[in-house]
């Protein structure tokens, strides 16, 4: 299941119309929700409170292998559609999936509100903090649109410094002895970044203070219009890199990667629609690290991905496939008691038949009337209960993934009643050289109110 900060943060985006698939840290997100999913590795209960549409509270508790908790505040400018009871909230926006970006639009500007000749609405902003304990350990985040393609973001860390006691003997001895940290660690960072997107092009400024690090992050989309992709030409090109330097390590690097997205929708008539897929390829020139991956959906229910990395410089590789397959039951399907609504076609010949009379007529009138319904609409009314906004989606996942070092890890994500349950497990039973079958097993339960 995705955390709850990350998905509240999801839908604040798509509240205010942000793209996050447009920038170059996100350019392989389809291929990393089949491969690179999180197992929890113990035993982690999380109750998440929403008492109003811009304000919410989530609090955790991970009981193995020590007791640990935390407390989590998050407000927003805009109201958050979808969250709400884990019962009702449609599954398939709780969990990391595959999907193919969306395409890349100029972020739009609020709506004007004026009172008295001034405009009066509000800076779009969300604020986050969690609480860890028992280490007291604080972290938050905070993020606000600027101007409609420009967007500010400011994430610390905060962790209390550690001090060593005092020893008896300097206290025996009656001097005061000055206590000395137990290591050099820095206590916290905070970490600054920039976002300008204008749907063509994005880019990305950060600066990390912890190890002064600054970092700047392109991306650019060949043929990002609708109508460009007319003529045959199904997918888009989207061509980016970063560059990051470290003044207290003294450091630099870069990388640039290319990243191709099929546009099932935009295909030619008479070339039949590609599935959703998405290429990517990655190369880092300092380190010769040279990384490809393919991530398409195969089926209505089924989607899978492969990665394959190598150093051209030593010729070490590793590989990976994942893959996702939706079960469990099908919600939202309608009973026969649905109203439909007929045609004008049918509703004639009905008209029509009336007017004929005898036995025949009924006989007559009950055929079609069958007939229509099944090629009929059907309709949101008080004889046929309404759709929950998620229900036409299943209620379950399975994710698999097979690593290079031969390590399994499995992943099963459902809603069980009014709770989300998240079951995984790593194992290393096909690595001859593990004494361990299974690595570790664990079990996240949520709850939303």
């Amino acid at each position: 299941m995705l955390p709850f900060a990350t998905l509240l943060l999801r839908r604040y985006y798509e509240a205010i119309g942000w793209n996050e698939d447009n920038l170059y840290s996100n350019i392989t997100r389809s291929s990393s929700a089949l491969i690179d999913f999180p197992v929890p590795d113990s035993l982690i209960l999380q109750l998440a409170n929403a008492p109003t549409p811009i304000f919410f509270t989530s609090y955790a508790l991970d009981a193995l292998p020590q007791l640990n908790g935390s407390l989590s505040y998050l407000t927003t400018s805009e109201p958050l559609s979808n969250i709400g009871p884990s019962a009702s909230m449609p599954f398939a926006t709780i969990v990391d999936k595959f999907r193919v970006p969306a395409p890349p639009l100029r972020p739009q500007p609020k709506d004007e509100i004026w009172l008295a000749g001034r405009q009066i609405q509000g800076r779009d902003y969300l604020m986050y903090s969690r609480l860890h304990l028992p280490t007291m350990h604080l972290s938050g985040l905070a993020t606000t649109r600027i101007t409609p393609t420009l967007a500010a973001t400011c994430a610390f860390v905060h962790q209390p410094a550690t001090e060593r006691p005092v020893s008896p003997s300097s206290a025996t001895a009656g001097r005061e002895a000055a206590p000395v940290p137990k290591n050099n660690k820095q206590p916290g960072n905070v970490l600054l970044s920039l976002q300008h997107d204008t749907g063509r092009y994005s880019g990305e400024y950060t600066y990390s203070a912890a190890d002064g690090m600054f970092g700047i992050r392109q991306l650019y989309n060949f043929g990002w219009e609708e109508e460009m992709m007319d003529g045959g030409l199904r997918g888009r090109f989207s061509l980016g890199g970063e560059v990051y330097v470290s003044v207290k390590q003294r450091s630099a690097g870069l990388s640039t990667g290319v990243r191709f997205t099929t546009l099932p929708g935009s295909s030619s008539p008479n070339t039949p629609p590609s599935p959703p897929t998405t290429i990517t390829v990655l190369y880092n020139p300092l380190i010769g690290f040279l990384s490809t991956a393919y991530a398409a959906q195969i089926a209505p229910t089924v989607s899978v991905a492969t990665r394959f990395g190598v150093n051209v410089y030593s010729y070490e590789s590793d590989f990976a496939i994942g893959g996702e397959w939706w079960i469990g039951r099908r919600r939202g399907k309608r009973g026969p008691e649905a109203e439909v609504e007929l045609s004008d076609e049918f509703k004639a010949e009905l008209a029509k038949r009336r007017l004929i009379g005898g036995v025949l007529r009924a006989a007559d009138d009950d055929d079609l009337h069958d007939t229509a319904k099944s090629d009929a609409t059907p309709l949101a009314s008080h004889k046929a209960p309404p759709l929950a906004p998620g229900d036409k989606d299943r209620d379950g996942v399975l994710k698999a993934r097979l690593s290079g070092n031969w390590s399994i890890a499995m992943l099963y994500e459902s809603r069980i009643r009014n709770c989300l349950v998240s079951v995984g497990l790593i194992s290393d039973i096909l690595n001859g050289n593990s004494r361990k079958v299974i690595r570790s097993v664990g079990l996240e339960v949520q709850y939303y109110s």
